[in-house]
């Protein structure tokens, strides 16, 4: 070992590092010069979206923040962590999780301290055109609001769809964007994320300070994989994070198409991410209880929509080999047509004022 990376590196990162995420997110047709001055490294994209709000956020004032729902509970998290108002902008599932715009803008008033975007989205498995991206950013810019854009699935995009990152697109509102390397290059656990300031009439002046000063509290993230991090953004080939995507392509079909055989739930085709939300009100309106019956009796695992903001909706992750998809998919149509079978059985015992019975699902094995 050379013990090049050895040792602490400066709080906001290597310079090379700062180089390279810069280099990646300058994009010269569209008129997008990134700095490395305008890259902070950070302990994951997790610690990237809690610097920023922290920075945004005066702590002295009575401000909100705009936040998605459904969405990310981490940015829920972080907001109560700093004592600000959290006001929760819907999310149309008719018209696949795009922002409502009206309610996003009536949500926005003097104290609004920033609009946190997810694009593509955990946990609705949406991807934002660039017109929809145009149309909230001009909210935004009326408002004079900053957003965050959480892009940590940046390039997820399913065949004929692409969203272009909200730094690049021709707007003069401040954009703060959060990524890392989890999720496109499948190191979850390295730790290495960073946030990208578009300012450019310097309206966060301020808040870059903050934002470096923020940075000391743990002293740079993992000089390691910093070291790394040039050759990680650089070398890594297109091919091969596009075999990645087809696969989870692949993946989302499958399981939507085997959804739509199952009574009583409803799912909408992923256009991206490696998530999809499913409403379940049709097996039960209690997505908690659902979500914990179908792990007891058949040892499935999802994330209850309640979880998100949604209620009456499970969140189910694609990313496993095609085969434990496909038995999942199989226990789930078990388990939901137990289910719907034993609701109609009750019904049909109460109108026999039948006081007393037994669940007839089956138990797991």
């Amino acid at each position: 070992m050379s013990g090049i990376a050895n040792g602490y590196a400066p709080s906001t990162g290597l310079k090379t590092a700062r180089e390279a995420v810069a280099k990646f997110y300058t994009d010269p047709k569209k008129g997008v010069h990134v700095e490395p001055e305008d890259v902070i490294l950070t302990s994951g994209c997790s610690h990237a979206l809690q610097m920023t709000v922290t920075a945004l956020v005066d702590p002295s004032g009575n401000q909100n923040i705009l936040l998605p729902r459904p969405g990310f509970p981490l940015y829920n998290t972080i907001a109560e962590h700093v004592g600000v108002e959290i006001r929760e902008y819907p999310l149309d599932p008719d018209r696949d999780w795009e922002v409502d715009l009206d309610a996003l803008d009536q949500l926005m008033d003097s104290r609004t301290a920033a609009i946190v975007i997810n694009n593509p989205s955990n946990p609705c498995g949406s991807v934002y055109s660039e017109r929809h991206l145009e149309e909230i950013a001009s909210i935004s810019r009326k408002r004079q609001v900053p957003i965050i854009a959480d892009e940590i699935y940046n390039g997820f995009c399913f065949t004929g769809l692409d969203s272009p990152l909200m730094g690049s697109l021709s707007i003069k509102t401040p954009v703060i964007s959060v990524g890392g390397i989890s999720k496109k290059y499948l190191v979850p656990g390295w730790r290495l994320g960073w946030l990208v300031i578009h300012d450019a009439d310097n309206a966060l002046k301020k808040v870059r300070m903050a934002l470096e000063r923020l940075a000391t509290l743990i002293v740079g993230p993992n000089s390691i994989v910093q070291t790394a991090l040039p050759k990680i953004l650089a070398n890594v080939d297109e091919p091969w994070f596009q075999g990645i995507l087809s696969i989870l392509e692949d993946n989302a079909s499958l399981v939507y198409e085997r959804l739509k055989l199952i009574p009583g739930i409803k799912a909408d085709r992923p256009q991206g991410s490696m998530f999809m939300l499913v409403n379940v009100r049709g097996v039960n309106p209690d997505d908690l209880t659902f979500a914990r019956d179908l792990f007891d009796r058949q040892r499935i695992i999802v994330l209850p929509g309640t979880v998100f903001g949604v209620p009456g909706f499970v969140r189910i992750t694609f990313s496993a080999p095609k085969h434990v998809l496909m038995e999942a998919c199989d226990r789930l149509q078990e388990y939901c047509e137990g289910s719907t079978s034993a609701q109609t059985h009750d019904a049909e015992m109460n109108d026999s004022e039948c006081s007393s019975l037994s669940s007839p699902l089956t138990e797991s094995p």
